[in-house]
């Protein structure tokens, strides 16, 4: 399971719990993910004696808590000696940094090791890796990617092997009598170690710095290893811890009234983690999790319309603007001619797998695009960032209009936000509506006409009042068309937008009736609907949870989401990541960890939390 992470954008490296690194994703995050594996090994020379550095392994070990979310780090103890493994990502670099500290009694002799195999472009094959002895590297590459690793000190011996081919099982094998005696190259199922021969030195540490370059040619690399190395190699992790530091100290929580030091780190953690999954060009995927491609084929790695808008919003909140923006950029590189938004997308803009037939919509996913923009302008105020997505919005809306039912004068069926069950669904109109409006706000910023728009809005909640209210269950069902009945936690997110007033009876009868069937009864928190089966019997949502504790607030139970906000930090990682939902028996993290947008639904929890002490927790999306 992941526990630790960090990127610049471009790279975006993940760990588990162990240190050892899980996903290696290049040039963006979540495309492509070069890693197969990575460890750390030592020879303790004296009692010749081979410890790969993993789980099982007799050193304990240990994550620094207050580091996983920027600068991972673990630290190794056992046998009379100690061993400290941070990694960085360089902000404006393509490099990684492996900096690994020893302690040990004076003179006492140890080797320590690194093996390396790749996935280069998400295959193991057809790769090449050469020793290259003048520059004291090997530079893996397949195709268009290029990944050298070399180190400050020099490695004092390195080989080149192979991995699942031919009865082999890695060069790994190689290291574990403490000498590396392999080739200089290899190629097809190409994997490499190093290794570095180190004396304990009583209290002083002693030091080993092993760089990843990653590029496009091999000219990049040799550019950025030339670089590090004519320079200070110290510096650029002194740069990189310098960086991330800067970074937290400038995004913090504006208060803390009320809330506990837990949520506090997790609200750090979780502006950090929006940060990472972020691709310099825009995209947002919703994990950098890929345990489910071994189950399912497929991943989380993917930038999901509804997602990426509402984790839009929350940047906005937490200062990512630039982050916030570039989003919107890349949403409207993705739109369709007709103005709507495909199911998912790739990292680069690629359109994603679906298990949906054609049109392939889900038609929240084109109305939560809209809705982000607006609130974008609400934090910026910048016209002219309005003008350049006008074309975006008016497209959309667009669509959004002509997308009508003609029997009920609802939007059409599409698939819901779970992306289960096409129908016409509350939470699915209730966007729309939101959105419709929206739009009509931004043509008129823009001295453009937005009656058309609004009418259409007015028009579409006044149906659902009228199709989707029932008068007996005193409450709103799931969807018409087919009708389904179960309590469903996205109705609470189509009362956030405003289906109803918070004053009007309906909106507390509704909320009432999904927590008291939804609330797990077991470990707390909200399940998504009425039988849900998704990684369990219905299991609770760390959205769902914190969509309640936004209801409660704007009912007036200022207290009720405090609570709730204090479960969710409660239920997170020890380093500060939350999955996408718990086991309803056990409370163990199941499916996505991190789940970027558990993550930003707390972020906005939180400030709307806060902003109710000053008199605006009222305030509309």
């Amino acid at each position: 399971m992941i526990t630790q992470l960090t990127g610049n954008g471009r790279v975006l490296l993940t760990l588990n719990e162990y240190g050892e690194w899980s996903e290696l994703f290049y040039p963006y995050p979540g495309q492509f993910q070069h890693l197969r594996e990575l460890r750390l090994g030592i020879f303790d020379v004296a009692k010749s004696r081979f410890v790969w550095l993993e789980e099982g392994c007799p050193f304990a070990s240990r994550i620094v808590l207050e580091k996983a979310a920027s600068t991972p780090e673990t630290q190794w103890t056992g046998d009379d000696f100690s061993l400290a493994v941070q990694d960085f990502v360089h902000p404006n670099h393509d490099l990684l940094i492996r900096t690994v500290r020893l302690k040990a009694a004076e003179g006492r002799a140890f080797r320590l090791f690194q093996y390396q195999a790749l996935n280069i472009g998400e295959g193991s094959y057809m790769e090449t890796a050469y020793l290259d002895p003048e520059e004291a590297s090997i530079v893996h590459y397949k195709r268009s990617w290029y990944f050298e690793f070399f180190s400050a000190p020099k490695f004092d011996a390195a080989a080149c092997g192979e991995h699942t081919v031919r009865g082999l099982r890695g060069t790994f094998v190689d290291a574990e009598d403490g000498t590396l005696s392999g080739r200089l190259i290899s190629h097809g199922a190409a994997d490499s170690a190093l290794q570095w021969n180190l004396t304990g030195a009583g209290d002083r540490e002693q030091v080993v710095r092993s760089f990843l370059a990653l590029g496009s040619k091999r000219e990049d690399v040799q550019r950025i290893r030339r670089y590090v190395k004519e320079g200070d190699p110290a510096r650029f992790e002194r740069e990189s811890q310098a960086f991330w530091g800067t970074w937290v100290a400038r995004h913090p929580m504006r208060t803390t009234v009320g809330l506990s030091d837990r949520v506090r780190n997790l609200y750090r953690a979780s502006v950090l983690v929006m940060k990472h999954v972020a691709g310099a060009n825009g995209s947002i995927i919703a994990s950098p999790d890929t345990r489910s491609l071994v189950v399912g084929g497929d991943s989380y790695n993917y930038c999901w319309w509804r997602d990426g808008g509402y984790i839009a919003k929350a940047m906005d909140e937490a200062g990512l603007y630039e982050n916030a923006h570039r989003f919107l950029e890349f949403a409207a590189s993705c739109q369709r001619p007709d103005g709507s938004f495909l199911h998912r997308h790739f990292p680069d803009g690629a359109i994603g797998s679906t298990w949906h037939p054609p049109p392939f919509l889900q038609i929240d996913q084109t109305g939560t695009v809209i809705a982000a923009v607006w609130h974008h302008f609400k934090r910026r105020t910048d016209l002219e960032m309005l003008l350049d997505l006008w074309p975006m919005v008016k497209q959309a809306a667009v669509f959004l209009t002509q997308f009508r039912d003609m029997s009920t004068g609802l939007p059409r069926a599409s698939f819901d936000l779970w992306e289960e069950r096409d129908a016409i669904h509350t939470y699915s109109t209730a966007v729309v509506i939101h959105a419709l409006e929206r739009a009509a706000r931004i043509a008129i910023e823009l001295g453009k006409n937005g009656d058309p728009w609004r009418q259409a809005s007015h028009e579409m909640q006044e149906a659902a009042l009228r199709h989707l209210w029932d008068p007996e269950a005193t409450r709103f069902v799931r969807s018409i068309a087919p009708r389904d009945d179960r309590l469903d936690a996205s109705v609470l997110l189509a009362l956030k937008l405003g289906l109803v007033d918070w004053a009007d009876p309906r909106a507390r009868q509704t909320v009432e009736a999904i927590e008291r069937r939804l609330w797990s009864r077991q470990v707390g928190g909200l399940a998504r609907y009425e039988g849900d089966e998704y990684y369990g019997k219905e299991n609770p949502w760390i959205i769902c949870t914190l969509w309640l504790a936004e209801a409660r607030l704007l009912l007036g139970e200022r207290e009720r989401c405090r609570e709730l906000i204090e479960w969710v930090a409660n239920h997170a990682l020890s380093t500060g990541l939350l999955p996408e939902q718990l086991d309803s028996q056990t409370g163990e993290a199941r499916s996505a960890t991190p789940l970027t947008w558990s993550h930003s639904t707390f972020v906005d929890v939180v400030h709307k939390y806060q902003r109710s002490f000053t008199g605006a927790g009222m305030e509309e999306e």
